[in-house]
Order: C-alpha cells, then sequence, then structure tokens
C-alpha cells in the first residue's frame, strides 16, 4: 500500500492488487482512521512511500507467529496465517454486522456467493432466527399438539 492510495478523508484505501485480481477500494473505520492519522512517520511523505515499511515476509509472519504462541493457538503446518484475518473479518461482519452472504460480495472482498457462501456456518441466518416467533407456554400461547408430533 502506497500513501497515494490513502484517502483519509473518504476513510478509504485502494488495493491496487488483489488476491482475485480485481482492484478495490476498502472501507476504513473510524477508528482506523484515526490510528493512520497519527501515524509514527507521519503522512506528508512522498505519495510514492508505501504506507508501511515491513511486507508480508519472514519478520512479520513470526511476529504473528510469536503472538499466537503467547495466546495459546495453534494453526496446522502450512497455515496461511495472515489470511486468516481474512475468515475472521467475514465472521466478524456477519456476525456483528448482520451481513449476509449477498451483502459479504457487495464488500468486494469475495467475487462470488459461492466463495462467500463459507461463513454461512457462522452465524444463524435471519431465517432460523424466526423460530422466535414460534409459540410458547411461556408466553402464554397456546401450542396445540398433534398426534404423533415429536
Amino acid at each position: 500500500m502506497r500513501l497515494a492510495e490513502l484517502n483519509l478523508e473518504r476513510r478509504t484505501i485502494y488495493l491496487p492488487e488483489t488476491k482475485n485480481d480485481e482492484p478495490r477500494p476498502v472501507y476504513l473505520t473510524q477508528q482506523l482512521v484515526v490510528r493512520l492519522a497519527n501515524h509514527p512517520r507521519g503522512l506528508d511523505r512522498d505519495s510514492r512511500e508505501r504506507l508501511f515499511r515491513f511486507h508480508n515476509g519472514g519478520h512479520l509472519r513470526e511476529m504473528l507467529k510469536d503472538t499466537w504462541k503467547a495466546a495459546g493457538i495453534m494453526l496446522p503446518r502450512r497455515q496461511a496465517g495472515f489470511h486468516i484475518w481474512c475468515h475472521t473479518w467475514a465472521t466478524w461482519m456477519r456476525r456483528y454486522g448482520g451481513l449476509d452472504t449477498w451483502d459479504l460480495v457487495d464488500t468486494e472482498r469475495w467475487r462470488d456467493p459461492a466463495s462467500a457462501r463459507r461463513y454461512a456456518h457462522t452465524e444463524p441466518g435471519e431465517t432460523a432466527r424466526r423460530a422466535e416467533l414460534l409459540p410458547t407456554e411461556e408466553r402464554g400461547e397456546d401450542v396445540e399438539r398433534k398426534e404423533g408430533a415429536a
């Protein structure tokens, strides 16, 4: 990521290279915008400079492994460590953001519903939540018992 790709006013950063080969903007939360605005090296540098000095390589991967070890998290051998954050983000967007499969596709992180559907198991959907509408004795509703019903 280059400084030229960061736009704090619009709360976005543009990713010219992505896993699915489709460049896209990424929304930045207000918390992240504040932290980026206070970048230790500042943002008033040559716009062609990288936003961060590190890259997805050796030292950063070792730091991540050390962090997971300290937290008691053991990953399978050859697990794509940084890719796990994409799964976490999708799971949290479903759970806390209320997104469904189509909403995940609409974020442009996934190209098609089949790839975004992997996260459907992480949170019951709106249809499943309709179980709350079933009659219950606790709410004083009559529950008809049909012969042979479980």
